[in-house]
């Protein structure tokens, strides 16, 4: 970013009321000048003052403005310089400290497992835990489980755990299923067919040691067979699978660049049999939570549209390809790829 004192001053924009009751103003430059940071941390220093002395259904209001404002300033900031006031402006004001007495938020800043998204973040959306918590945590936390991603992350175990079944449906008794980043797999905690053990077989395969031993806990293990490996083993070939019926991977694709997700679809493409199908799934641009995500949670995704979902196929052979399917959840913020091979 540049030096503030130095960066030649564009006229001050006209500031954009935000929707709080309070009438806190959010500044919306085009980009964000010495006047505009100024108004930013002021924007917060308000929200933070709001929230240290909110009620309830005050402080869901508030994290509505502090969500919806954020956004608008993602949208309309430059890369460059969202990542410097996600770095020295929001992650260094005490609002910070606020949010994250919420666990959700405050596990994905800090990585216990080394990156963002992991299993046992996802399993926050997953469950209500709000009752473990205190005041501004717990209300913080059940604002966030109320979110559309939240309903989208819960809506995507549901559908995947439909397809577990409709593929067993499919392939009776000899259904082969790989999940690629499977977390702790809770959709086959939902899957009859799974439950009912009419899979021959689930792989399950994670980088995450952790993850594994929770799913061998969980899971009937003459069914599902947790595999440990990475992404950069399957494109190097030091982990393969070949004659599957269903191939899926829910939230992966969030963090691959084009290059490799374009390598790895047609690479999983590869691995099914006749009739065999692959779904992924990607979050589209932008979802309400975004800017407070990589602001306040350092969670940063690869956001895709449905003509970057199309550019996955460039290393699918065609001709061995039977049909194409792109669908959006009710949310309208994850977008799904199924291929279903000749």
């Amino acid at each position: 970013m540049h030096d503030p004192q130095t960066m030649p001053r564009p006229p001050r924009p006209t500031p954009v009321p935000s929707v709080q009751r309070n009438q806190l103003v959010l500044p919306v430059p085009e980009r964000p000048a010495h006047e505009a940071l100024a108004e930013a941390r002021g924007w917060l220093d308000g929200i933070h003052e709001r929230m240290m002395a909110a009620e309830d259904e005050v402080l869901h209001q508030d994290m509505h403005s502090l969500h919806l404002g954020l956004l608008t300033l993602r949208r309309r900031w430059s890369e460059e310089d969202w990542k410097s006031f996600c770095t020295d402006t929001a992650r260094k004001h005490p609002l910070r400290s606020f949010v994250h007495q919420c666990p959700f938020t405050r596990r994905a800043f800090e990585r216990p497992r080394g990156y963002a998204g992991d299993a046992a973040l996802i399993d926050y959306l997953y469950m209500d835990r709000a009752a473990d918590e205190l005041h501004a945590g717990r209300e913080v936390y059940r604002y966030m489980h109320q979110q559309p991603s939240a309903v989208s992350v819960r809506e995507r175990r549901e559908l995947l755990a439909r397809a577990l079944d409709a593929t067993a449906e499919r392939v009776p008794q000899n259904a082969r299923i790989l999940s690629v980043a499977c977390g702790h797999l809770r959709e086959a905690e939902s899957s009859a067919a799974v439950r009912e053990r009419r899979v021959q077989e689930l792989i399950a395969f994670d980088q995450d040691p952790l993850s594994l031993a929770e799913i061998s806990h969980h899971q009937p293990l003459d069914v599902v067979r947790p595999h440990c490996g990475s992404v950069r083993a399957l494109l190097a070939g030091k982990a393969t699978f070949a004659d599957l019926d269903f191939v899926y991977s829910a939230g992966l694709y969030d963090y691959l660049s084009a290059s490799v997700a374009t390598r790895l679809t047609g690479l999983l493409f590869g691995m099914l049999r006749s009739g065999g199908r692959l779904l992924v799934a990607n979050f589209a641009r932008f979802p309400p939570e975004t800017g407070y995500m990589e602001a306040f949670m350092d969670w940063w995704l690869t956001y895709r549209e449905e003509d970057e979902m199309r550019a996955l196929l460039g290393e699918v052979p065609l001709e061995q390809l039977d049909s194409v399917r792109l669908f959006r959840d009710s949310q309208d913020n994850v977008i799904y790829l199924e291929l279903t091979r000749r």
